[in-house]
């Protein structure tokens, strides 16, 4: 895979303790995403670090090396027709739309795979997409063909940081019931009458959702580090 610079355009919003004093730490990418993850782990008792990483990683700001293992948690496009809004998706792999697959860890992934059973899910793992843009219409069908699940906009670009990789999501829309490719830019979008009835399911879904990923991640960090 290329190469890709991380971003560190951002001083990184922090919760729980220094990323040194962990082996893991955590990325959400958006505020809705970072304080659900913050509520699960407070519940769960786990301090383990966590940061809001921003849509592609634009708030990020890494520390320094070296890094601990790196884990993003969150929502995602569906792109095969079988999986429906709300399923669990654990990466066993991560690549950019024009990259080689980087594997995840398999400690993280056989972690988060039994964090989403103890919260009765069973996760799909496999291959997730991080595109940058959103993926819409017949793009959903070409990757589904290349064997991805999912597709978010965060994962791959820490590839070049070396550290361990893992991702958990869910599902938020899939090809049945998607998404405008105008929600690339979300506030134009949410001006846009003809968007608002999409707005308003995506209001009812994600937080739901949010919290879902950020549940089954905080069960999972009990496994990989209890």
């Amino acid at each position: 895979m290329p190469a890709a610079p991380v971003p560190a355009r951002a001083r990184a919003r922090t919760a729980g303790t220094d990323p040194h004093h962990r082996d893991v730490l955590v990325l959400a990418p958006m505020g809705l995403e970072w304080r659900a993850v913050r509520r699960a782990l407070a519940d769960a008792g786990d301090p383990a670090p966590l940061v809001r990483c921003g849509i592609s990683l634009r708030r990020w700001e890494p520390p320094p090396p070296p890094l601990p293992a790196l884990i993003t948690c969150g929502l995602a496009g569906g792109l095969r027709p079988d999986l429906r809004p709300g399923t669990v998706v654990v990466a066993d792999s991560v690549a950019f739309e024009d990259g080689e697959p980087v594997v995840c860890d398999p400690g993280l992934v056989a972690a988060l795979v039994a964090g989403a059973r103890a919260c009765g899910r069973e996760p799909v793992v496999g291959p997730v997409l991080t595109a940058r843009r959103l993926v819409v219409g017949g793009a959903r069908r070409v990757w589904a063909e290349r064997g991805f699940v999912a597709a978010e906009m965060e994962t791959a670009l820490l590839a070049s940081s070396g550290a361990p990789l893992a991702s958990i999501r869910v599902i938020i829309d899939a090809p049945a019931a998607e998404v405008s490719e105008r929600w690339n830019s979300p506030g134009r979008a949410a001006l846009d009458p003809r968007r608002w009835r999409e707005a308003m399911w995506l209001a009812a879904r994600a937080p739901r959702y949010s919290r879902l990923a950020a549940r089954c991640l905080a069960e999972g960090l009990t496994t990989a580090v209890g």
